[in-house]
């Protein structure tokens, strides 16, 4: 078992850490200084019953022991800082490694995982690992291998005796292996039930201000106190459930220490023992014993660290967006879209866009099977063009795919003549900005937020984006200027304060294809106009594809894809749709008329 996790924690880590073996090896010999001892307390109390045992003697098999002793702590003194040096150094590429692979996986895997599920895996899940690797390892090896030293070290003194007390053994295995698989269900329940709890105290600590706002707290309180009880009964069967049989184990362990103190007298009695190797025996049988069942007991955690690594491993063995084994440079920056169909997998996957565009989340969750059918298109460079239509009609996918957050189901999609398949992700995206009106800002500085745009920009290029953006008064304006800190998700911040750090990350990045999902439509009138001076300025020279909500801010726009069900229904600039009189003039009729509603009509 141990070797299979050893192995399992080299593939996760993808390396194999020459400092975590060492140690391993180091932590067999601490127990083999631990069990050395015991053959010096075998000739020690042989010269004690045969009364031949000179001063001597007995200071030499003293000074003896002590240098097992300091030996024991050499080892450990060698081998602990290894194991914890080598597993760290696991962990941390392990963690790199889940990182690099979530990063090119398709969005629409993340829509059918459970968010507690994924958290608990990259949480707790690592965790225990990390645990089992740096603080568990060394000790179980420290642990079994004294055990195993004893026995062989009896065997060679009295394997009669050795025998015996190995007697209980096998029913011992029986039991300890039966406990594991009682253990088996109530452990996947326990997983099942973390996650879920994990995803019931996030949901309900996120949607505070909504449970007081619409009084839900009665509702919502007795669903997180459902899912606690229940993570509450999963612990609690995973620890009652087991622990019968593991009390099996440790009688069946101890029925060979009363056979052994039985026989053992009997034969002393016959003369066919001697009895210093019947106090041997009685001495080390009791440390072999309790060490037998603490690594019995180990193995329960073993069984765990097993499901931990099974359920990380299953992340790595997701399928990635296929990668070319040798990236193409795009020949211009032109955008064809050629009989593209896309189908969502599942309805988890249509929560994706959801996240990525707020506004369209009514859109996105009514999207059909086929999110888009037959799309056939073409973006000049260096122009802009606008995709509008109703609720539901695929915008966000069609600019998604675009940048490669999922590939096509039928067709393709060329940026200057090459399949973006072709190109590769980290190619692509150094030629593709997105701006999206759901900013994300980590936790950092605001100058470590713009430059998330240019990890090796200059402060100089970073406030040099930042005036471009309309963003350098308000940063000046704040407590540390640049260096302030921002909170995650950047809650002090307004939302156009936040809009316009995510253009100057745009800017800094300097792509030549910029996907714009229209920042203005959910931020106060007051801050518009500076975020469409921002955004006037980071689409110049640039083959720009917005997502437009009002038409108005588009209707200069050289190109207008209209999109309906799927379907690419008309395309044109703003005047010659009109003439058309088709979907798009009466979108606009609707929004021309909206500034007349009136508050008071509507609830009449």
């Amino acid at each position: 078992m141990i070797r299979e996790l050893v192995q399992s924690g080299f593939r996760l880590a993808g390396t194999r850490d020459p400092k975590l073996v060492r140690g391993l090896i180091w932590a067999a010999a601490e127990g083999l200084f631990i069990a050395a001892p015991s053959g010096l307390l075998y000739l020690l109390l042989n010269g004690v019953f045969a009364q031949n045992l000179r001063p001597a003697q007995i200071l030499c098999y003293g000074l003896l022991m002590v240098l097992c002793a300091v030996l024991r702590i050499v080892a450990g003194r060698l081998g602990m800082p290894q194991v914890f040096s080598g597993a760290y150094a696991m962990m941390g590429e392990a963690r790199l490694r889940i990182a690099d692979h979530l990063r090119k996986l398709p969005l629409g895997w993340f829509g059918k995982q459970r968010g507690g599920d994924l958290g608990a895996r990259l949480t707790s899940d690592l965790e225990l690992v990390e645990h089992l690797w740096s603080h568990f390892l060394g000790v179980f090896v420290a642990g079994l291998a004294m055990p195993l030293f004893l026995v062989v070290f009896l065997l060679w003194v009295d394997w009669r005796l050795a025998l015996l007390l190995l007697m209980g053994l096998p029913l011992a295995l029986l039991s300890l292996v039966w406990s594991q698989r009682v253990a088996a269900r109530p452990s996947t329940r326990l997983m099942t039930a973390n996650a879920a709890a994990q995803s019931a105290l996030l949901e309900y600590v996120q949607g505070i201000a909504v449970i007081r706002g619409f009084g839900r707290f009665g509702d919502v309180w007795q669903r997180l106190e459902a899912t606690l009880s229940e993570h509450h009964r999963a612990l609690l069967a995973v620890e009652i459930k087991p622990a019968p049989w593991l009390a099996a184990y440790g009688f069946f362990l101890e029925t060979g220490y009363l056979t052994l103190v039985l026989t053992g007298a009997w034969w002393l009695a016959e003369g066919t023992l001697g009895p210093a190797t019947l106090l041997l025996f009685l001495v080390l049988a009791l440390p072999v014993y309790r060490q037998l069942f603490e690594v019995g007991l180990s193995t329960m955690m073993l069984r765990f660290a097993r499901r931990a690594l099974a359920r990380i491993e299953a992340i790595l063995g997701e399928t990635a967006l296929p990668e070319p084994a040798l990236t193409k440079a795009p020949q211009g920056h032109d955008i064809v879209f050629e009989r593209v169909s896309f189908a969502y997998e599942a309805q988890g996957e249509r929560a994706v866009a959801e996240v990525l565009s707020p506004s369209e989340a009514e859109a996105e969750a009514a999207l059909p099977p086929q999110a888009l059918i037959d799309v056939s298109c073409r973006i000049s460079p260096q122009t802009l063009t606008a995709v509008v239509g109703p609720s539901g009609a695929g915008k966000s996918t069609f600019v998604h795919l675009i940048a490669r957050l999922w590939d096509v189901s039928s067709g393709a999609i060329r940026l200057g003549g090459l399949d973006l398949r072709e190109i590769g992700t980290d190619a692509l995206h150094r030629h593709v900005a997105m701006v999206f009106q759901d900013v994300l800002l980590f936790s950092g500085s605001v100058l470590d937020n713009i430059r998330i745009g240019k990890p090796d920009a200059t402060r100089d290029e970073v406030i040099e984006a930042a005036r471009r953006a309309q963003a350098h008064e308000f940063i000046e304006a704040l407590p540390q200027g640049y260096d302030t800190r921002v909170d995650e998700g950047g809650a002090s911040l307004s939302g156009g304060e936040r809009q316009r750090l995510s253009i100057a990350r745009a800017l800094l990045k300097d792509a030549p294809v910029l996907l714009l999902d229209e920042a203005t439509a959910s931020v106060d009138p007051s801050a518009e106009a500076q975020i469409q001076r921002a955004i006037a300025e980071l689409a110049r020279g640039r083959t720009v594809i917005v997502i437009a909500h009002r038409l108005k801010n588009v209707r200069h726009a050289d190109q207008i894809l209209v999109l309906e069900k799927g379907r690419l229904v008309e395309h044109g600039t703003h005047a010659e749709l009109l003439e058309q009189g088709g979907l798009y003039s009466r979108l606009w009729a609707a929004q021309q008329n909206t500034p007349h509603w009136q508050l008071g009509s509507i609830i009449r």
